[in-house]
């Protein structure tokens, strides 16, 4: 069962991954740093970092250079000899390492290809082949319905990860995928762009303030992949419950400290791959998504019997469609208690 009293949730953290060997790909982004922070307190073995950036490498060595835990590996993933070696005696795989820049992905496809795809089957047939118990991949709310090519790509990153399950053969690895909205903060994400204009002195730009996204602060990112890491049994999709928020408002929160003289918002309109509004489960996937406390499982298409044991006795939704133009919404006020929690006032 999925345990929603965070206290009791996150204790419960520490029997998965205590004495565990974890590798985490692109581990020096947001994501990485924050979960290798949090799964320090829960005694691993060790955690390797996979990433391809030198000087982030560096500085997180020095930020942690007391911490014997830590092992840095500088490598691509979508180079196979380098995750396969980077892999060797590994339990756990959190794949985190991906292009994610809309706009950059879609002038630069094939790049998007060979990281997001081609990286991830790399991925999933280093596992295999050093038998690692369980892989989490993180994907993305622009890989429902998706419009641009860097959606595209992580709804086949999704595809290839749930069928790893079916060709899984002596190594018996368990694979499952965890789908976000907007991360709080992320790399590439507009919270960091609105606070540098802030700073600059510049106009806040906005491509539509009718714009709807989902929300996800980076421990509650951690949160969900701990979870699909504790409760998975093989291609599931955990999405956990979201509410989201209009640009606009967003844009307003950030200003709430500053002197409406010097507020300057401008609409540039919409880049190339955006939508208006985003889809966390769509209407198709909903007849085989079941509901677990603040939580979704998308069931894969082709179910395997270890699925259907687990999931037997919940009942499948029909009628959802998981949008940000209907989820729930957050005010002005809600988010400027988010973002002080979260440092960026």
């Amino acid at each position: 069962m999925i345990h929603c009293d965070i206290i009791t949730f996150m204790q419960n953290q520490a029997d998965m991954i205590y004495g565990k060997r974890i590798l985490i790909t692109g581990g020096t982004g947001s994501f990485g740093k924050m979960f290798i922070r949090e799964i320090l307190n829960y005694s691993p073995k060790e955690i390797v970092v996979f990433s391809r950036d030198e000087v982030k490498q560096g500085t997180m060595r020095l930020e942690y250079k007391n911490e014997k835990r830590l092992r840095f590996i500088l490598g691509d993933i979508r180079d196979y000899r380098s995750v396969r070696e980077a892999i060797r005696g590994v339990d756990i795989i959190i794949h985190a390492a991906a292009l994610k820049w809309i706009t950059e992905v879609e002038y630069n496809v094939w790049d998007g290809i060979k990281t997001n795809i081609l990286g991830a089957q790399n991925i999933i047939e280093a596992a295999r082949e050093e038998s690692v118990e369980k892989v989490v991949a993180l994907s993305t709310d622009k890989a429902v319905e998706p419009i641009n090519a860097y959606g595209m790509t992580k709804a086949l990153q999704e595809r290839l990860i749930t069928t790893a399950n079916l060709y899984t053969t002596n190594a018996k690895t368990v694979f499952v995928s965890t789908r976000c909205g907007n991360v709080l903060g992320s790399r590439g994400s507009v919270v960091p762009l609105f606070k540098s204009l802030i700073g600059d002195f510049k106009p806040i730009t906005i491509t539509d303030s009718k714009m709807t996204r989902f929300m996800l602060t980076l421990k509650e990112s951690v949160e969900l992949v701990l979870t699909a890491l504790k409760e998975g049994v093989g291609g599931e999709v955990f999405v956990k419950k979201m509410s989201a928020h209009t640009i606009a408002d967003l844009a307003d929160a950030m200003l709430s400290n500053i002197p409406k003289s010097k507020v300057n918002i401008v609409n540039i309109g919409i880049r190339a791959g955006e939508k208006i509004h985003e889809t966390l489960i769509s209407s198709s996937e909903s007849i085989r998504t079941v509901e677990i406390g603040n939580y979704f499982v998308i069931l894969p298409q082709i179910e395997t019997s270890i699925i259907t044991n687990k999931y037997k006795d919940l009942v499948r939704l029909d009628e959802l469609h998981y949008s940000s133009a209907t989820a729930k919404r957050l005010g002005k006020d809600e988010l400027v208690q988010i973002l002080k929690a979260e440092g960026w006032f």
